[in-house]
């Protein structure tokens, strides 16, 4: 269950942290639980705890896949392409059971069973021809982030379509989306992506703005027309009782050291007209401002970016 935190990823670690991370991972687990346990231990627990941590468990974990499911099948079930990130083999089994009729379920060839980060791309079976896998060699992202499809639209052109997910400061996006180009295999191109932009430029991590002068660069357009920085698609906090304490923030830090960023896009070619784009923290086609997510509700922690093309 342990991966490798490589160097190429994540530049801050050093070499020999690489080389140690499964074993120091290990041993911090080891940490964090005694911690964890000696707060519970000397906490009073009360029954109406127990039943919140029951349902905070239920809707952001071992529901997690089934709300996903529901949302995609009642709010946008008129959608004829679903580009889905960080996907593991619960959630694509319950796709599989509900959409194969109806959809063509593509998954990379380098799925990942031990990571739940895989991108894959759903295709209306109506619209779209069985589409083949164009492959493009990772250059530092992991297995089953990236998916660039080639696809027949019935009666119509061919046509390209991309997944991906980003690392964390989305340092990868940007040379990702320049070695994408280069093996896109038609004219037509539709790329739905988690890009970890950022609203503020920060050495370390990938400036919003900076990945606009990027894909306008090859000819690209986005879902959101001119980019505007405080158009987020994230808003999650972390608190102290999770093993990420560098993302830890107090109540009153949420706009501080939360994540609230303009991460979300879907990229085109010149070749399509963009009409309504909604974003959705939700799960019912509305987004709530300043509103921190994921909810009960609403278990990812990035909104849905639903566009008509």
């Amino acid at each position: 269950l342990l991966q490798k935190i490589r160097k190429k990823k994540y530049p801050a670690i050093s070499e020999e942290e690489e080389a140690a991370s499964i074993p120091l991972q290990l041993m911090m687990q080891g940490i964090f639980d005694a911690i964890l346990m000696r707060l519970m231990l000397r906490t009073d627990v009360s029954t109406s705890w127990e039943d919140l941590r029951r349902e905070i468990c239920d809707s952001l974990n071992s529901k997690k896949n089934e709300l996903i499911k529901g949302i995609l099948q009642e709010t946008y079930k008129d959608a004829d392409v679903l580009f889905l990130q960080e996907a593991g083999n619960e959630l694509l089994t319950l796709l599989r059971e509900k959409y194969t009729d109806a959809f063509h379920i593509a998954v990379p060839r380098s799925f990942s069973n031990e990571r739940a980060q895989n991108s894959i791309i759903l295709l209306r079976r109506s619209i779209f021809a069985e589409p083949t896998e164009v492959e493009v060699p990772a250059d530092g992202w992991d297995p089953g982030d990236l998916l660039l499809l080639r696809c027949q639209v019935h009666q119509g052109p061919e046509i390209a379509l991309a997944s991906f997910h980003g690392d964390t400061n989305g340092l990868l996006t940007v040379p990702m989306l320049s070695k994408v180009w280069r093996h896109v295999p038609v004219s037509r191109l539709v790329f739905g992506l988690d890009a970890n932009t950022h609203e503020k430029k920060v050495d370390g991590k990938a400036h919003v703005l900076d990945f606009e002068e990027t894909y306008r660069g090859l000819g690209l357009q986005a879902c959101w027309g001119d980019v505007k920085p405080k158009l987020y698609t994230t808003f999650n906090a972390r608190t102290y009782l999770q093993p990420q304490l560098n993302k830890a923030a107090k109540s009153n830090e949420l706009e501080e050291k939360g994540d609230r960023n303009p991460k979300d896009f879907v990229l085109f070619t010149k070749h399509f007209k963009v009409g309504d784009v909604i974003r959705d923290n939700t799960g019912e086609g509305r987004y709530v401002e300043d509103m921190v997510f994921p909810t009960l509700q609403f278990p990812s922690d990035h909104a849905l970016v639903a566009v008509d093309l």
